[in-house]
């Protein structure tokens, strides 16, 4: 009798601990999958743990790498005074060699719709290339623009180009051999980075922040709505019902734009250094923070980001576009780093052990409940015996 009640017992502990330590050493687990994908942190924390396997692959470029956009097997390299690099990255821990199309300024900006690469060329505006052959790029196409082309972005039948003290040049692009004339839109600071949604072109715009501007009629453009920023608006990036800015000394801006004509006050998330683009997938902004690195965030909760982790590069982080489970960097003049940004291969899904918990639990329960029927069924045989 003694030992029976003792077997119940150890059972109980058995499965209390089950449900108490376990999940514990689980979200320890979690936090440690986390920290191996983010190596560096703003206090130069020194990480302990091996070197993992998603160490950065770089790809030396002849120019200064500043704007990076992935389509398909490809990244495409906004490679400065070189014009467009484009690499397979097919593979990405395994890229190839770049294939170059120059341009007659100097490429800042890219972004890649259909068949043809639109770059964004410095003072001589838009260049676009055909890259149906990816390995063979046509003979860029141009259209002058009356600023300084320096970010793009290809909505529809319109390229949307980030032209300096220009402010915004929107461009019929819908057939894209013989591009219409730009029609502006002027922003009280200097036009740098532009994003557009929902019929609004969102324009990072140095020290005025953030203007809005109505392109629902990409012919003639709404007046612009301005939300200021502390820093320097230097890039823009919409995702759901909010603006995401690379502030320059003030890292990232999250900005509600629910009502994109009456904008929230930002929230802040200062980086290391200088941030330069973002790109926002899967909860993550990921923003290039210069010499510190690639600066992930958590902005599952946008009201209340996360503290940065720092991804290092061999250079000054320019752009970022994420595709997938890596990260490309316009990694200025280091070329292209690729970085895996995905959590730790083989790690088993939070979700999965909790099943594996809840069976386990329930063979214990079963085991308990059978030994309290063998051990009634024993006890009503030696009475019956009795």
């Amino acid at each position: 009798m003694k030992k029976s009640k003792k077997r119940e017992f150890m059972l109980i502990i058995l499965l209390s601990s089950i449900f108490l330590v376990i999940p514990s050493l689980l979200i320890s687990n979690q936090r440690d999958i986390e920290i191996s994908i983010e190596e560096k942190n703003p206090n130069d924390i020194i990480n302990t743990r091996s070197p993992q396997a998603s160490s950065p692959y770089n790809v030396a470029l002849t120019g200064i790498a500043v704007g990076v956009c992935v389509s398909g097997d490809y990244a495409y390299v906004a490679n400065g005074g070189s014009g467009l690099a484009i690499i397979d990255v097919s593979d990405p821990t395994n890229p190839g060699t770049p294939i170059y199309e120059d341009t007659n300024g100097t490429a800042y900006g890219v972004y890649v719709s259909g068949d043809y690469v639109y770059v964004a060329d410095g003072l001589e505006g838009l260049a676009i290339i055909d890259i149906s052959d990816p390995t063979t790029p046509g003979t860029p196409i141009y259209e002058d623009t009356n600023g300084s082309a320096t970010n793009i972005y290809v909505s529809g039948d319109y390229a949307y180009v980030a032209d300096g003290g220009e402010g915004l040049a929107i461009i019929d692009v819908s057939n894209p051999t013989t591009p219409g004339t730009p029609v502006y839109e002027d922003t009280n600071g200097v036009a740098s980075g532009v994003y557009v949604s929902g019929g609004y072109a969102y324009v990072g715009d140095d020290f005025a922040g953030l203007a809005i501007i109505d392109v629902s009629n990409p012919t003639n453009p709404g007046t612009p709505v301005y939300e200021d920023t502390t820093g320097s608006a230097s890039d823009v990036y919409v995702s759901g019902s909010y603006a995401y800015v690379a502030d320059l000394d003030w890292g990232l801006a999250i900005i509600d734009i629910s009502d994109p004509t009456d904008p929230g006050t930002p929230v802040y998330e200062v980086t290391s250094q200088h941030a330069h683009g973002v790109y926002v997938s899967g909860g993550k902004a990921y923003v290039t923070s210069a010499f510190a690195g690639l600066a992930i965030i958590d902005v599952s909760d946008p009201t209340n980001p996360g503290t940065p982790v720092y991804k290092d590069t061999p250079g000054g982080c320019a752009d970022v576009y994420v595709s997938g489970s890596y990260a490309f960097v316009a990694d200025y003049n280091s070329g292209l780093t690729i970085i895996k940004v995905s959590a730790s291969e083989g790690a088993i899904p939070f979700g999965n052990f909790f099943l594996i918990i809840v069976g386990f639990s329930i063979i214990c329960l079963i085991l308990i409940k059978k030994h309290q029927i063998d051990r009634g069924s024993r006890k009503e045989i030696k009475n019956q015996t009795n």
